[in-house]
């Protein structure tokens, strides 16, 4: 009995040195950081260490107010551009049909505040497409080169040469846009305004059924805005949806219309860039505008509409080659 004691014992000995031994070491450790928080000891044992920190605390706190600056800096823009649009804009937009065709998952805010700017100058929305991801998408290159001979034949002024996009683009262009003038492939001749609009909806009718594009349709454009995303992480997709954003953005120069194209932040590969880029073709038809999301883009992609209606080309936006905005109406 008594043995069993001096086991309990002991154990209990054993448990409380457990304890007892990381207790004292919290204890020294709260002493030691009391002593180094300020002081001569913890710049020794810390050197410049601490005046960096102080310095990015610094940096930190003018961050935020720059960041708070900014944001009121845009909000009061925003309300300015809200309250001073309608007499900017006026009627100068006044007879304009406009397509918005958005591609590579463009900001829905953006464009839906875009069509608002154009309605208030006047202008009314002919039509609001989305380009579904099937119209690019590596992994249904079969089903589209399947697709394509089975549009083809509803398609005028086709010479049998055109790529996949090319085809594509073109069935969208004639299902928005009234006929170019003088296509005639020997065989199918655009037809006349009396048909035009039913062959408009049947190519329309096809590209839906066909899941390329999505949207609402209400009658023949005479102006276009495509507006792009963000661009994609650099990778076969990408490469496909840049190619296809350019040629539609090509084919859409052959017919008599106005032609927009804006999309967000300057980078490299986007909508935007690669039109500018291509300083002797499509910089010289397309106008541009760069940060769309911005309320001030928004706007000058009604102005720059007008500007093409009128006969000019410009590119506006924040960035090399661009102008900060469009120059007033009747310049």
């Amino acid at each position: 009995m008594g043995e069993r004691v001096h086991l309990v014992g002991s154990v209990v000995k054993h448990d409380r040195r457990g304890w007892v031994v990381p207790v004292v070491v919290a204890m020294f450790a709260m002493a030691i950081g009391l002593v180094l928080g300020s002081g001569p000891l913890r710049t020794a044992l810390i050197g410049s260490l601490g005046a960096q920190v102080d310095s990015l605390e610094d940096q930190v706190t003018a961050a935020e107010l720059e960041a708070d600056r900014a944001n009121v800096t845009n909000d009061y823009g925003d309300d300015w551009v809200a309250g001073t649009a309608p007499q900017l804009l006026g009627t100068t937009l006044a007879g304009g049909n406009v397509a918005f065709i958005s591609v590579d998952n463009a900001n829905a805010d953006a464009v839906s505040s875009a069509q608002g700017y154009v309605e208030q100058a006047g202008g009314s929305v002919a039509a609001s497409v989305t380009i579904e991801s099937l119209w690019t998408d590596p992994n249904q290159s079969a089903f589209r080169a399947a697709l394509a001979p089975q549009l083809a034949p509803s398609i005028s002024g086709l010479d049998g040469t055109e790529s996949v996009d090319e085809l594509f683009a073109q069935a969208l262009a004639q299902s928005l846009l009234p006929p170019a003038a003088g296509v005639d492939d020997g065989e199918q001749q655009v037809p006349p305004d009396a048909a035009a609009e039913d062959h408009a909806q049947v190519l329309w009718t096809l590209l839906t059924d066909a899941d390329l594009v999505s949207g609402t349709r209400e009658g023949p454009a005479n102006a276009v805005v495509m507006v792009a995303g963000e661009t994609p992480a650099v990778d076969d997709e990408s490469s496909l949806q840049a190619t296809a954003n350019t040629t539609l953005a090509g084919v859409l120069t052959q017919y008599e219309v106005a032609v927009v194209a804006a999309n967000g932040p300057d980078a490299p590969g986007d909508l935007v860039s690669d039109v500018l880029a291509d300083a002797d073709g499509l910089a010289q038809r397309i106008s541009t505008v760069s940060w769309i999301e911005t309320s001030f883009s928004q706007v000058s992609v009604a102005l720059a509409l007008r500007e093409q209606f009128d006969g000019w080309v410009g590119h506006y936006g924040p960035g090399d080659g661009s102008a900060a905005a469009p120059p007033p109406i009747g310049e």
